[in-house]
């Protein structure tokens, strides 16, 4: 089932519970691969079983015991979203068939990166810091507050944007303020023909409401919304097509 995920990476550093593991398992892993886990994180073959056998011997435990992450760099620190929670939240947020409107809301385009490579593999990738997103979320409900908004129907997508960037913000809380979270469309891109990566304008979309919302122009506000809205409809609608096919 095509799915993406919104993820913490957490400076190395902070973490208490585990510090040690992980710092062997990513020394380890960079040395085995030649560098951090791959925005595509996929295995081929018996790669991940071969890895799996290295790392038990290395570390000296068993394979039960193996806890995996994804890791990036930055000044040359490790920042790590581990699989498991930390103070029974999670690193990660999974979600099947599409993107949830509000995960736009907290990035801009600057901060777009596309991968492709020559045998099809295509990723998605907005990265900014908690820091950075906590500050979007209050600039946007400041306009929103600030705006008089008469239309209802507007209204009422404008309240449960901000009912989900809340919760979005109580997560991000659980996290220190340095740490990067990073929006990545997974295997939704399976939809998508390649060369239209670059032209995944989502959260183009988003800056361009939040605009008009600012300069009260709210019929065209709705209508970029519903837009948007429309877009990943179609795609959640294809998906799940696609998969009661793939289950006949």
């Amino acid at each position: 089932m095509p799915s993406c995920c919104l993820q913490i990476y957490q400076r190395l550093s902070h973490f208490k519970d585990d510090k040690d593991y992980w710092v062997e398992y990513t020394d380890f892993y960079e040395r085995f691969w030649g560098g951090p886990t791959s925005p595509y994180g996929l295995w081929f073959g018996n790669e991940y079983g071969t890895f799996q056998n290295a790392l038990c011997e290395q570390l000296d435990i068993k394979e039960n015991q193996i806890k995996e992450c994804l890791f990036i760099k930055e000044d040359n620190e490790n920042f790590i979203c581990p699989d498991n929670k930390l103070d029974n939240t999670p690193f990660s947020f999974l979600v099947d068939n599409l993107i949830p409107i509000h995960w736009f809301f907290v990035f801009n385009e600057s901060q777009k990166k596309v991968f492709k490579t020559h045998w099809g593999f295509g990723a998605i990738h907005y990265k900014s810091s908690i820091a950075d997103v906590k500050k979007t979320i209050n600039n946007f409900n400041s306009t929103v507050e600030e705006t008089l908004v008469e239309d209802l129907e507007l209204k009422k997508y404008l309240d449960v944007i901000q009912e989900d960037l809340q919760d979005l913000n109580k997560w991000l809380h659980k996290f220190p303020s340095d740490s990067f979270i990073i929006l990545n469309y997974g295997d939704l891109l399976a939809s998508f023909p390649m060369t239209s990566l670059d032209k995944e304008d989502s959260v183009k979309i988003v800056s361009d409401f939040k605009l008009m919302l600012t300069k009260s122009e709210f019929k065209n506000a709705k209508d970029l919304f519903k837009f948007l809205l429309e877009r990943w409809t179609n795609i959640e609608f294809a998906n799940q097509k696609d998969l009661s096919k793939s289950s006949n």
